[in-house]
């Protein structure tokens, strides 16, 4: 008979437990028929059966610990430190730029953390990472970084238009995406233990760049967040490798180690390139693409129009961060974003309610250079359409 880990590393249940104690009482010749419920003995063999479950549940989770496929959560995290030498990337907060526009005649100089903006619809706010002066009819950019980490402050283009800070005459508005992203799943992390595995290689497999660019720090230790790796060669001992962002491309240059780019660099020279190859980084090309679609569902969702929309735009956003670099390739045509993908992602929301998505724009795929990566422009709706189920049945 073949056992399988999963046998193995199975927890006992309670009742699981209780049954046991009961079966050995009984093979050696107790009668545990006369007991009465709620008696004494009962009730300690069922406290005994909670110890057992608890401690069988640790042994399960201990267990699986020392493998790769099978650890999870925080015992996979202490795997990917310990066996690994690779530290879960922890969540992180959605950056990007906004927009200020003064219509009037008054000057205001911003300190840093002076701006407060927030999306009108979600509430999640932002704060300026820079310090900048808007003069008196004109306009000012600014980085912003979300005061909340992970995946909820992530918004779309253009939906970061309320100024929480006071300033007469002046509109605000994000013209790109800003994602934030949650703490690295489970998945991603065992797919970087195997790429370090090809970190430790003196024959410079691809597995090698990927890992070095997405391990690459700054000079302070902070992550540079780079999600997405494109390596090309061109067979004469060269090799690029684009890179990406959950928010687009990489500043700096990769001649610069000060700069987020040439610290991605200088860690695909020291961790990564072989010997007798010239490897460069590059940054990915940030080609943004708006989406426009109209959604007919069932009315049984208990969801306004506008928190669909809310639902939906940021499934895009957060799918447009896993769009690689160059887009999805088919054989060897073109990468591509893929307009029925799109509708997809959008049906997942509420797959149980949505039953007909049009995407208009894009008009088609949206086709992408080896060197361009996706970045989510504005998202608008055209329609929701709610109607009740033709039987009543949902």
């Amino acid at each position: 008979m073949t056992i399988s880990l999963d046998d193995l590393t199975t927890p006992l249940t309670r009742d699981e437990a209780k049954a046991s104690i009961y079966s050995v009482l009984s093979t050696v010749g107790v009668d545990t028929t006369t007991w009465k419920p709620g008696a004494v003995v009962r009730t300690m063999i069922a406290a005994v059966a909670i110890i057992i479950a608890a401690l069988s549940q640790l042994i399960a989770l201990t267990t699986k610990s020392g493998f790769l496929d099978y650890a999870e959560s925080d015992w996979l995290t202490l795997v990917a430190k310990y066996v690994y030498g690779v530290d879960r990337v922890e969540a992180t907060f959605a950056e990007g730029e906004v927009t200020l526009t003064n219509s009037g005649g008054g000057v205001y100089v911003l300190a840093i953390d002076d701006l407060v903006v927030s999306n009108t619809t979600t509430g999640k706010t932002y704060r300026n990472s820079s310090a900048g002066t808007l003069n008196a009819l004109s306009t000012l950019t600014l980085p912003i970084v979300a005061t909340e980490s992970g995946s909820a402050s992530t918004s779309t283009g253009n939906t970061i238009t309320t100024l929480e800070t006071t300033l007469l005459g002046v509109t605000a508005t994000n013209a790109n995406s800003v994602v934030g992203l949650d703490e690295e799943s489970d998945p991603n992390l065992r797919a970087r233990c195997r790429e370090k595995l090809g970190a430790l290689s003196p024959n410079g497999p691809w597995d090698a760049y990927a890992f070095a660019v997405k391990a690459a720090v700054r000079s302070d230790g902070t992550a540079i967040g780079v999600t997405r790796v494109k390596v090309v060669k061109d067979g004469y001992g060269n090799v690029d490798i684009y890179c990406a962002t959950a928010s687009g491309g990489v500043t700096g240059t990769a001649s610069d180690a000060t700069t987020d780019l040439g610290a991605i660099d200088f860690a695909i020279q020291l961790n990564a390139a072989p010997l007798a190859v010239t490897a460069t980084a590059h940054t990915a090309v940030a080609l943004s693409q708006a989406v426009t679609y109209e959604v007919w569902m069932y009315n049984t969702s208990g969801l306004t129009s506008a928190q669909i929309q809310t639902l939906i735009s940021a499934k895009l956003a957060v799918y447009a961060v896993l769009v690689p670099v160059g887009g999805n390739v088919i054989d060897n045509d073109p990468g591509k974003v893929f307009v029925d993908t799109l509708e997809s992602e959008i049906r997942f929301v509420r797959p149980l309610e949505i039953f007909k998505v049009t995407v208009t724009l894009p008009a088609a795929d949206l086709e992408l250079a080896g060197s361009e990566v996706w970045t989510l422009g504005t998202v608008t709706c055209t329609a929701i359409h709610q109607i009740a189920p033709p039987d009543g049945s949902l």
